[in-house]
This record gives structure tokens, C-alpha cells and sequence, in this order.
């Protein structure tokens, strides 16, 4: 009976110093897993302070890029060329007069254009134009009518859902060729910094008063001092500039100057709040130019100026019987 007793008390001695040592050791386990965790949580906070300035200075590049698009498409005619990064193909110098005309040094689209081919009774040529018995609907009436198809509206879209040379798609197009010159990463480099950019993918959304910009282009950072890599992608700009507003004031003025022989441009009468039209006679031959200022959106701290060519049309001649 002694030695049962004895037996017994010592596994139950055992047993509770097996107890007591694997719930030391789980212990230990959960407390290491724990600091191990809070260490990881730590260094992750420090990894996303130290990425921060590059965050700010991709988002400084897309504001910087998304102005410069917009001032070029206001400096001519609503496009930007392939050879600044847009999509229309260049012109050559000997198109001057035909699609574009030069002044300021940028090549400014025309968007008017006089008729090329015209359905009867309308006739784009001389001394028939606009039609036989302008203004007279037909030989034997003395109803006058002045409105009709007197040219052609040459603006691009605003939106890439309404046609190819869209201002949206020139932007997103100006930003994706030009962002990687514009991140200078010699200056992270210098402290310490091995960065590895690959190609962005920009959407613009262009709405009443302002223009955002979203851009993914992953990142690849790595800190050689503290052995440490992370990545970036997705980046984001907002400009305040009321480029859609502005669009639709201009779309409206081109369509009236085609549609309404009549209409003259720069009658001051066609100014709205903030919005201001200046018309350069016979800059190019006898084609003019028009300059419509936006005084409610600013650009680099001067109102946004949208300026266009516009060709010189054939006189329409009074039907006299």
C-alpha cells in the first residue's frame, strides 16, 4: 500500500511540474510572438513615415503635369501633340493655313472651318454659297432665314465616350509620357533610397469646377540602410480648375458661329459672368484669332485662357432676282 501511495504522488508530482513547464513555455512562445508583432507593427509605421515625402512628391508631379496639359490645350486649340506627349499626330510647317496657324510660338488648331462638301441646297462654294438664293429660301419666297450650315466645328471632345483626340484622353496621355521625367529619384537616392518605377496608367474625370486626376504606377523603394522595402501605387491630384464649365461656353460660341451667319463673336453680348472673348483679326492671311479667357479659374495664378483659330469663310452673296 506504501508503495501504490508513493507511485501516485509521484506522477502527480510529475505531472504538475509537466504542467507547470509547458505553460511556461506557451507562455514565452505567446509573449516572443507578441513582441515580435509589435516590433513588425512598429517598423511598418516607421517604413510608411519614411515613404511619405515620396508619396507627396509623385502627387506634386501629377498636379504640375495635369496644369501643364490644361495650359496647352487652352494655348492650342484643344490639343496637345504627340510629340508633347497627346495624341494628334504633328503638323509639319507646311500645314500652316490649313490646320493650324502659329502664334505665340505654339501651333494653334483651327476650330472653324468652312465648308469642304455641302448637301443641296447648301453649296461651299462661290457665288452659290452658302445657297443659290441666300437668303431667300427658295426663287419665288420672301422669307429670309440666317441660320443653317455656314461651317464646321473642328473642337475636340471633352470625354473619350464622345470621340477619338478627346481633352480627357490628351491629358491622361500627357501625364503617363512625362511622369517619370518629372520624379527626380536622384534625390531619394542620395539618401540611401534604390527606386524602380514601371509605366502609370492615368485616368482624369473632368467635372464643373475641378479636375481629378488618378494615376497607378507601382514603385519599388528600397532603404539600403536599414534593409528595408516597400512599395507604392496608386497616387492622386485634384486641380481647381473649371475646365468642363469653360469647354461648353466655348462649344457653344463655335457651334453658333457655324450654324448662324449672323452670329458675331465678339459681340460682348455673348460674355457670360467671368468669361471673357477677344477676337485677333487677320493674324494668319485673312484667318483670325479668338481668345476666350475663364477669369474664374486660375492657372499658375493667371485666368485660364482657351485660344483657337478660325478660318477665313467665302462671302455669302444676296440672291438678287
Amino acid at each position: 500500500k506504501m508503495s501504490r501511495k508513493s507511485q501516485v504522488t509521484m506522477l502527480m508530482i510529475v505531472g504538475l511540474v509537466l504542467f507547470i513547464v509547458i505553460s511556461l513555455v506557451l507562455y514565452l512562445s505567446k509573449s516572443a510572438v507578441k513582441k515580435q508583432s509589435q516590433q513588425n507593427i512598429k517598423k511598418a509605421q516607421e517604413s510608411a513615415m519614411e515613404l511619405q515625402p515620396i508619396k507627396e512628391f509623385v502627387s506634386k508631379c501629377l498636379d504640375k503635369l495635369g496644369k501643364d496639359a490644361v495650359a496647352l490645350i487652352g494655348r492650342q486649340g484643344g490639343y496637345i501633340y504627340t510629340s508633347q506627349g497627346g495624341t494628334l499626330v504633328d503638323y509639319q510647317e507646311t500645314d500652316e493655313g490649313l490646320f493650324f496657324v502659329n502664334y505665340n510660338n505654339f501651333d494653334v488648331a483651327y476650330n472653324i472651318l468652312p465648308p469642304k462638301f455641302a448637301v443641296p441646297p447648301y453649296s461651299s462654294e462661290v457665288p452659290d454659297y452658302p445657297w443659290q438664293t441666300f437668303p431667300y429660301k427658295s426663287q419665288a419666297s420672301n422669307a429670309e432665314s440666317f441660320e443653317g450650315f455656314f461651317g464646321i466645328s473642328n473642337m475636340p471632345p471633352l470625354n473619350d465616350s464622345e470621340g477619338s483626340n478627346s481633352i480627357q484622353s490628351q491629358i491622361e496621355s500627357f501625364i503617363d509620357h512625362n511622369i517619370q521625367s518629372c520624379i527626380n529619384s536622384e534625390i531619394f537616392e542620395k539618401q540611401g533610397m534604390d527606386i524602380e518605377m514601371q509605366p502609370s496608367k492615368t485616368s482624369v474625370i473632368i467635372g464643373s469646377g475641378s479636375i481629378a486626376i488618378g494615376t497607378k504606377m507601382p514603385i519599388a523603394i528600397t532603404d539600403t540602410n536599414a534593409n528595408e522595402f516597400a512599395e507604392l501605387k496608386d497616387f492622386s491630384s485634384t486641380l481647381n480648375i473649371g475646365l468642363k464649365d469653360s469647354y461648353y461656353f466655348i462649344k457653344e460660341l463655335v457651334e453658333s458661329d457655324v450654324q448662324d451667319i449672323k452670329f458675331d463673336i465678339s459681340d460682348p453680348k455673348n460674355e457670360k459672368e467671368g468669361m471673357r472673348i477677344k477676337l485677333l483679326k487677320d493674324v494668319f492671311s485673312k484667318d483670325d484669332m479668338v481668345i476666350v479667357t475663364d477669369e474664374n479659374s486660375l492657372l499658375y495664378g493667371k485666368p485660364f485662357e482657351y485660344i483657337f483659330a478660325r478660318r477665313n469663310r467665302a462671302p455669302a452673296l444676296y440672291y438678287i432676282r
